[in-house]
Order: structure tokens, then C-alpha cells, then sequence
């Protein structure tokens, strides 16, 4: 590759659906359909795309989680329940459609899969990619924290915020650490639950007390292990930490939350490599009242060979996860 071996995950989603919130895109529209969420995505991905230029962005949607639904049925249901907040999805959805339209245009890497989030794309690429390639996780979730390695960093396009292996017992970033690894922050939050996607976890245990009684007792099961042979478990939050009735929520909570449960990766996922059209893109610019994006910034004309080089690296990863499900 002519640029160093780097790419940059983007969970698109996050952009889009952010944008739709702030003032400066809730109300834009076009020919009286709503246009916020595209223009708050082009505007956060060409922001991307120049503060990490030597890096190759995949893209990364999310689709609805049915496998997840089944383990605990209420699973995200909190978001899209009233009429409001549907009609806020249906907007969404069809602003994704133009999204995805303008990315191929652009010529860069998109990834989704059936009944798969965007988090589960990334940890399967995090976990196999050769660890010469250095990624970025371009995204506001911290749930995105546990594919942090030594090769991988954490940066939120909204605050700057960036996350490394090393910053994850630091406090004044994570305010809800120490963690002293990944796995104690994903055993954290199985044992706290994570309200945002309507998980529920121990009563009275939130993710900074989960942290500390896992820090204190060394894991969740040698606490479990010292309440079995009587070892007397001082305040109510470790008591109900220990007790057998929240060992259920314990294990459901990891399966939902850990990205290594997550069922083999299926056959029918899809990897898009356009060759990119500017012509085309501009086009659509224009059809959309987008003008102001129709010439797109030089840093997302990543070279082509980078791209192809990358989209083989993420296919053969992709291809690899999906023969396991044999």
C-alpha cells in the first residue's frame, strides 16, 4: 500500500442519528423532505476522513439485532416506542438510503450484515486483523471500548475524546474506571446493565460500583465463590452482586453485551467496494439540496489501491469469521 496499513471503522449511524438532534440539522430540509441526518453525516464523515487522512474509513450499519431480541425481548424496544420516536426512525431510515447512496458514490468501503450491529462488524475486524494495521473506532459508544487494543483507539467524532489501551485505568477519561482491561469493563457492565439499550442489570449496582467490587474481589465469579462458602459480603450493592438470584442477569447480560458471544457471523453479509463516481455523486448532491457537499474534500479520495488493498484485508477477515459458522 502507498499509505501506511491503517483504517478507520465509522459507525455511520451514530453520525446520522446524532445529527438529527442538533439544532444545526433537526429542521434542514429539501423539497419538503427531511435532510439533517445527511447533512450532519457527510459534514461529521468529511471531518473524519481529513483528521484521519492517512487512514482507509470502512463503514460500518447497523441492522435490527433479532438474535439479540431473543435473549431478552425488550432489547433496545425503549427507543422506538411512542409515535415520535417511530416517525424520528422512519425519517432516519429513508435519510440512510441517500447516505449509503452518496458513500458508494464516494468510492469508499461499506459493511453490513443481517441481524448484526455495526458493534459486532468491528469486533470481528478488531479481533482478526493483522495487528501491523493500526484502527481507529470512530464513534460516541463507549460499548466500543472493549475492541480497544494495542493497534486500536477509541475517538468520538463529537468530543475529540480518544481512548487508547493504556487510558482505560484513567479516570479523568473514563469516569466510570479504573478498568484495568477490557474484559473487566465488559464484566462491568454485564453485572450493571447498560439502561442506554435497555438492559437490565443488578438493582443498586451502576457501572462504577460493578468496577470496583470486580477490582476488589478480582472477578464476578471468585465474589460469587467467597458468598457460597460463607464468606461474609459487607454492603448491599456486593450483596446483591453475590447472590444467586442475579447470576441469571449476569450471564444474560454477557451474552448480549460481550461481542466475542455473538452467534458465527452468516454468509449473507455485504461488503461494498464501488470505484467511486464523482459525477454521480455530485448529481445526487444536487437532486438532494446537498450543494454544499457536492465537491467532496480531496481527503476522502482515498487512493484506489488503498481502498482495494483494505477491502481485501476486511474480506478475507470477514470471509474467515463467516466459514466458522459452518
Amino acid at each position: 500500500m502507498t499509505h501506511p496499513k491503517r483504517l478507520m471503522l465509522v459507525d455511520i449511524n451514530i453520525l446520522g442519528i446524532g445529527s438529527m438532534r442538533q439544532w444545526a440539522y433537526s429542521d434542514r430540509t429539501f423539497a419538503g423532505n427531511a435532510t439533517g441526518a445527511i447533512h450532519g453525516t457527510l459534514d461529521k464523515l468529511f471531518a473524519l476522513t481529513s483528521e484521519f487522512g492517512d487512514h482507509v474509513p470502512v463503514v460500518l450499519w447497523d441492522d435490527r439485532c433479532r438474535w439479540r431480541e431473543q435473549i431478552l425481548p425488550t432489547y433496545k424496544r425503549h427507543r422506538w416506542e411512542t409515535p415520535e420516536q417511530q416517525a424520528f426512525l422512519r425519517s432516519y431510515l429513508a435519510q440512510a438510503q441517500i447516505v449509503r447512496q452518496l458513500i458508494g458514490e464516494l468510492g469508499l468501503l461499506q459493511l453490513s450484515c443481517p441481524d448484526f450491529e455495526a458493534d459486532d462488524l468491528a469486533g470481528i475486524i478488531c479481533r482478526d486483523v493483522d495487528p501491523e494495521w493500526e484502527v481507529v473506532l470512530a464513534t460516541s459508544d463507549t460499548d466500543w471500548y472493549q475492541a480497544i487494543r494495542r493497534n486500536v483507539t477509541w475517538f468520538s467524532p463529537g468530543s475529540g475524546k480518544r481512548i487508547t489501551v493504556d487510558d482505560l485505568g484513567n479516570t479523568e477519561l473514563i469516569k466510570e474506571g479504573p478498568f484495568h482491561s477490557t474484559d473487566h469493563y465488559v464484566n462491568s457492565k454485564a453485572l450493571a446493565g447498560d439502561s442506554s439499550d435497555g438492559i437490565p442489570g443488578v438493582a443498586g449496582v451502576g457501572l462504577k460500583t460493578a468496577a470496583k467490587i470486580i477490582r476488589e474481589h478480582g472477578s464476578v465469579e471468585e465474589l460469587w465463590a467467597q458468598h457460597n462458602a460463607g464468606v461474609p459480603i459487607k454492603g448491599v450493592a456486593r450483596q446483591r452482586a453475590a447472590g444467586p438470584d442475579t447470576r441469571e442477569i449476569y450471564h444474560r447480560n454477557l451474552r448480549l453485551i460481550d461481542w466475542r458471544r455473538a452467534p458465527p457471523l452468516p454468509a449473507d453479509y455485504e461488503l461494498q467496494l464501488n470505484p467511486g463516481d464523482r459525477a454521480a455523486y455530485r448529481r445526487t448532491c444536487e437532486a438532494w439540496g446537498l450543494v454544499e457537499h457536492a465537491d467532496a474534500p480531496e481527503a476522502t479520495a482515498c487512493l484506489a489501491q488503498d481502498t482495494a488493498d483494505a477491502g481485501m484485508v476486511v474480506g478475507r477477515i470477514l470471509a474467515a469469521a463467516s466459514r466458522r459458522r459452518a
